[in-house]
């Protein structure tokens, strides 16, 4: 037998192609260290000597290093609080708002639901028109949800966009699997648990970023209904601290003896940024986790073939 050669199939690239692959490299580098120097810059500064941080604001790394700004910050009452009630009002909306969105999706995105038309009327007003803050308020205060934490869960569960997101992901399931599950016998519930929750990962992963997101950088809600600072989210004490240009919000939770000692070495520059750092830690560190799901939530549903 004769063996056919195969010869590899090289294309050539001309000398403009190469200028536009090196120039959207530099490009690309640009606009990747214009997003991340304000993040080294704020660990950086968090992490110097104050005087150092005088002398170059623009620093990239830390210098006469120190971590009593943090120290600070993990000894400070007020602080740890806020974090508490950001992690509790985050998760519970984040599983709220997953069940809420979810359970209204599926149904609407069955070929045998009725009446799909006039609920899917209603999401695309409820994306167009809102009542307005005033309205808001007297609805909150009726519920008798101000000043509890509650106000920062409950309105926000359910929204038109996540719904939308969820209801696209649904209706490009193999709607055979159903069916088949339907002959077998299996409930509702079953169906639901067993055959579409486990295929709908990625989008749930990507409406949980959306939700959890939102809640952890949210502060314009806690400061219009709630008005007792023990309650505040860590975004809304970050807010104060940055927006005031100081710390006193911080110093009533503060030891006196260690904020005298850390003087010398610290300034409410610093413990901004060491407060900026520590609050958006854990977003940072959960994201990772959540990508790869986040990307293919995102375009499945977008592109059809």
């Amino acid at each position: 037998m004769v063996k056919e050669k195969t010869k590899n199939t090289r294309y050539k690239t001309s000398i403009w192609d190469k200028m536009f692959v090196v120039l959207n490299y530099v490009f690309l580098t640009i606009v990747a260290f214009i997003m991340i120097y304000p993040v080294i810059n704020v660990i950086a500064v968090s992490l110097s000597n104050y005087q150092e941080y005088l002398k170059s604001p623009a620093m990239m790394w830390p210098k006469k290093f120190t971590v009593s700004a943090y120290e600070l910050i993990i000894k400070n009452d007020k602080f740890w609080r806020s974090y508490i009630n950001t992690i509790f009002v985050t998760v519970v909306h984040t599983l709220l708002g997953l069940a809420t969105n979810f359970l209204f999706a599926w149904p609407m995105a069955r070929k045998e639901t009725k009446g799909k038309g006039f609920f899917m009327a209603l999401i695309i007003f409820n994306m167009v028109f809102n009542a307005g803050m005033i309205p808001n308020y007297l609805n909150i205060q009726m519920l008798g949800l101000l000043d509890t934490l509650w106000v920062l869960i409950l309105p926000g569960c359910f929204t038109a966009f996540n719904c939308v997101v969820m209801m696209s992901f649904l209706r490009e399931l193999p709607y055979e699997l159903i069916e088949a599950a339907m002959v077998d016998g299996g409930s509702e519930p079953y169906i639901l648990s067993k055959v579409v929750l486990p295929l709908s990962k990625p989008v749930l992963a990507s409406v949980a970023l959306f939700l959890a997101v939102g809640s952890w950088n949210s502060y314009f809600s806690a400061q219009i209904y709630i008005r007792d600072s023990d309650l505040w989210p860590i975004a809304l004490v970050l807010k104060e601290i940055l927006a005031s240009a100081t710390t006193d919000i911080l110093e009533g939770g503060m030891d006196p003896m260690a904020l005298m000692e850390a003087e010398q070495q610290i300034q409410e520059k610093t413990i901004q940024y060491a407060t900026v750092v520590v609050s958006t830690l854990p977003i940072m560190c959960v994201y990772p986790f959540l990508q790869k799901h986040f990307a293919k939530g995102v375009m499945v549903g977008s592109v059809k073939g």
